[in-house]
């Protein structure tokens, strides 16, 4: 078995050009064609902090930060268009790990790697920077609820529900159906971009990705518009292993599903989308379930806490 330490950071860097696609990249900066409206992101990873390795295989791990980055994109209403990969390699990193990870990165023909850093250090990290865009389409913005708008989303919630503790379940014992099922929603996950042009026929102006939890992301739209939001939590859809802690799904967050508002008096987008809750004059948001108002935690993750 080979490690980085046994062919250096040039080394390495070359056998990732030979291996896959990065035309963009090889100068001092990537030369991107014109953006009419650039959407840039950047997101960070560590293992043992936001993953670990050894949950599924290096291919399928990198599709799965990548998609979470660029759901910040899609919330945007913008196409992607390249990513930027920064990584931390600790000397004793497996070479054929790292490449087969690189696979993943790589997988998207609509959204190549066009460069990045790679430094060393004692735990493996990725940064990465995506770029999209929207050209002359407005962005979707926090800020754009209006009060008598309508409050949907693209998706179930609740992927990331004990996910990580079935993971770990899954090294000892035989996971249930069910749990397999929950833990292949945890490890796969999908920027919407395949909603965009229905969210743009509807006439669409706001938009947030729920990364860090329903209510979160609600009170994200609340404040940012100076809205008030109320959610009913008996329309959320829930993934099935969650059917049962509604609440809990909607607080645990990586679900990256679309929240979006849908203007008073505009076409619904039909099958696929979900209405939960409506905006009014306010600022505050509520949960009701069948009618009565619950408790909610809309603090979502907290990096700090």
């Amino acid at each position: 078995m080979r490690y980085i330490r046994d062919i250096g950071e040039h080394g390495f860097i070359r056998a990732l050009r030979e291996r896959f696609p990065m035309a963009a990249a090889g100068d001092d900066a990537a030369v991107l064609s014109s953006l009419v409206t650039p959407i840039v992101t950047t997101d960070s990873f560590f293992e043992n902090t936001h993953f670990c390795r050894w949950w599924t295989s290096p291919a399928k791990l990198a599709v799965r930060l990548m998609e979470a980055t660029l759901s910040d994109i899609a919330a945007m209403g913008a196409e992607p268009r390249s990513i930027l990969s920064s990584v931390v390699l600790p000397s004793h990193m497996e070479i054929d790990w790292i490449l087969d990870f690189y696979k993943g990165l790589t997988s998207r023909s609509d959204c190549p790697v066009v460069g990045g850093e790679t430094i060393r250090g004692s735990e493996f990290g990725v940064t990465l920077t995506a770029i999209g865009e929207c050209g002359e389409q407005k962005p979707f913005l926090r800020g754009a609820v209006r009060p008598g708008d309508s409050i949907w989303i693209t998706g179930s919630v609740g992927r990331s529900l004990d996910s990580p503790e079935l993971l770990e379940k899954g090294r000892n014992e035989e996971l249930t159906g069910i749990e397999k099922e929950q833990i292949e929603l945890f490890l796969t996950p999908e920027a919407r971009f395949d909603v965009l042009p229905v969210l743009r026929s509807c006439g669409v102006k706001a938009a947030i990705d729920i990364s860090d939890g329903l209510f979160s992301e609600c009170e994200h739209l609340s404040r940012e518009s100076g809205v008030s939001i109320a959610i009913e939590l008996e329309q959320v859809p829930i993934v099935p292993y969650a059917k049962s802690y509604p609440a809990a799904a909607c607080i645990a967050g990586e679900d990256f599903e679309l929240l979006f508002a849908l203007p008073d008096g505009a076409t619904e987008p039909g099958a696929g989308f979900y209405q939960i809750g409506t905006a009014r004059e306010g600022m505050e948001f509520t949960v009701t379930h069948h009618g009565e108002q619950i408790g909610n935690d809309s603090r979502g993750y907290d990096h700090f806490s």
